[in-house]
C-alpha cells in the first residue's frame, strides 16, 4: 500500500451565516482589505453587502475589485494585483463562484511576489517564495461547484494564446473559508445543474484516477453520493435548505479530493474548450465530455467505475458508470455535444494540441494510456455525439 499525505492548512467554518463571521476572521489579518468577486451577481444577491456589513463592523476597510469574468484571463488577476500593492491591503476575501475565488488566490500570491500571474502557472515549491509575505485569503464560495474554497488550485486563461492553465502551489491556499450554503439559495436551477456536476466530475475523476490515496478516496466516495441524493432536489426544490447545505458539503469535499488526488483526462480535454470558446462554462464543457472520456476509461479502473455508476443508483457494473452521466445530462438538460457549444470542427486539431502542450501531465495518472490520437478521436466523438 502506498504511504498516504493529508495536509489540510484551511480552515473551515461552515454553516448557514458563515458569512457573518468574515469580519472576526479578518481582524486576524489586519484592517484593510480587498474584495475580489465578479461584476453582478454577489451584489445582485445580496451576498456582497452581507460581506461589506461584517467586515465594516469589525473596523475593516474594503476596496471592491469586481471585474472578474468566468474562466478569469491573467490580465484580471495582474490588475487586482496592482491594486492589492498599490492600496497596500493587508488581506483579501474572494466572494462569488469559482472563478473568484480561484482569482482571490492568484491576486494574493502574484502581488506578495515578483512578476506576473502566468509566471507562477506550474510554479515549483522551493524557497524562492516567502510563506510569511503572502496576503491571507478568506473564500466565500456562493456555488456549489468548484470547491476552490478548500484547494490550492487556480485556473486561469491566457486570452492571447488561447491557454487555460493551473496555478497549483502550496503558497496558494487560502486562509480561511467562510462555508456559508445560504449564500447558494439564490442560485437558478440552471446553475444548480452546471455548478452540481462539475462537483460530481471532480468526485469521479478523483476517484478513479491511477493516485492512491484512501484517505482522500473516502471524500469523493461520500461526495458522489451526497450529489447523487441531493443535486436532483436542488434543482427541483431550489428552496430546500437541506439540498443546499448537503450540496455545499459534497462541493467540498470533492475540492479537498482533488487538492490530494487531482483530476484526469476531462479536466484535461475541457480546458482547452473555454479557453478557446470563454463563453463556455467550464461544466458545460465536462458535461459534453464525461460520457466519451468514461467509455474510454472505465475499462482501466473498472473497480472504481463500478463503485461510481452504485453510488450513482446504478448497477455495479463499470459501464453503468457511463449510463450514470448519461442520465444526469440528460436530467438536467446539459449540453451533450461539442457542436452545442458553438465549437467549430476545424478546430478539433488545433485542441487536441492543447491538450498535449497544457495538459499532457494528466496522461500520466488517466486510468487508461492516452496520446493524441486518442484524444482527437474522443473530441471527434464529443462533437458528432457518438458515445
Amino acid at each position: 500500500m502506498a504511504i498516504v499525505n493529508e495536509y489540510r492548512p484551511v480552515e473551515i467554518f461552515f454553516g448557514e451565516g458563515a458569512i457573518n463571521k468574515a469580519g472576526e476572521v479578518g481582524r486576524r489579518f489586519g484592517f484593510k482589505s480587498l474584495i475580489v468577486t465578479g461584476r453582478r451577481s454577489t451584489k445582485e444577491s445580496g451576498a456582497l453587502d452581507k460581506l461589506i456589513h461584517s467586515l465594516n463592523t469589525h473596523g475593516i476597510g474594503c476596496i471592491v475589485f469586481d471585474e472578474i469574468t468566468p474562466n478569469p484571463t491573467d490580465k484580471q488577476i495582474n490588475k487586482g494585483s496592482d491594486i492589492a500593492i498599490r492600496e497596500k491591503v493587508d488581506f483579501i476575501v474572494g466572494i462569488g463562484g469559482g472563478s473568484a475565488l480561484d482569482a482571490a488566490k492568484a491576486i494574493s500570491i502574484v502581488s506578495s511576489n515578483e512578476g506576473y500571474a502566468w509566471d507562477y502557472v506550474r510554479y515549483p515549491e522551493g524557497s524562492r517564495l516567502i510563506p510569511s509575505l503572502n496576503r491571507p485569503v478568506i473564500t466565500i464560495p456562493t456555488t456549489a461547484g468548484t470547491g476552490s474554497e478548500v484547494n490550492r488550485f487556480s485556473v486561469l486563461t491566457n486570452p492571447l494564446t488561447k491557454e487555460k492553465m493551473v496555478i497549483s502551489h502550496s503558497l496558494n491556499y487560502p486562509k480561511v473559508a467562510l462555508v456559508d450554503p445560504e449564500l447558494t439559495y439564490t442560485m437558478s436551477p440552471e446553475l444548480t445543474a452546471i455548478t452540481g456536476f462539475d462537483a460530481l466530475i471532480h468526485a469521479l475523476e478523483s476517484l478513479t484516477n491511477k493516485r492512491e490515496n484512501f484517505i482522500a478516496e473516502e471524500y469523493s466516495i461520500k461526495a458522489v453520493k451526497l450529489i447523487a441524493e441531493w443535486l436532483p432536489i436542488a434543482y427541483e426544490e431550489p428552496e430546500n435548505k437541506k439540498a443546499r447545505r448537503y450540496m455545499s458539503y459534497a462541493t467540498m469535499l470533492a475540492g479537498i479530493a482533488i487538492d490530494h488526488l487531482g483530476v484526469a483526462l476531462i479536466h484535461a480535454m475541457e480546458h482547452p474548450v473555454s479557453g478557446h470558446y470563454p463563453n463556455v462554462a467550464h461544466a458545460q464543457g465536462l458535461s459534453v465530455l464525461s460520457p466519451y472520456v468514461t467509455v474510454f476509461n472505465y475499462k482501466g479502473n473498472p473497480e472504481k467505475y463500478a463503485l461510481f455508476a452504485k453510488l450513482m443508483g446504478e448497477e455495479e457494473k463499470p459501464y453503468r458508470a457511463v449510463d450514470a452521466l448519461v442520465k444526469f445530462i440528460e436530467r438536467f438538460k446539459l449540453p451533450k455535444t461539442l457542436k452545442e457549444l458553438g465549437v467549430e470542427k476545424e478546430k478539433l486539431e488545433r485542441l487536441t494540441e492543447d491538450v498535449y502542450m497544457c495538459a499532457r501531465n494528466s496522461f500520466t495518472v488517466n486510468p487508461v494510456e492516452v496520446g493524441m490520437e486518442e484524444v482527437f478521436e474522443l473530441y471527434t466523438r464529443a462533437y458528432e455525439g457518438n458515445i
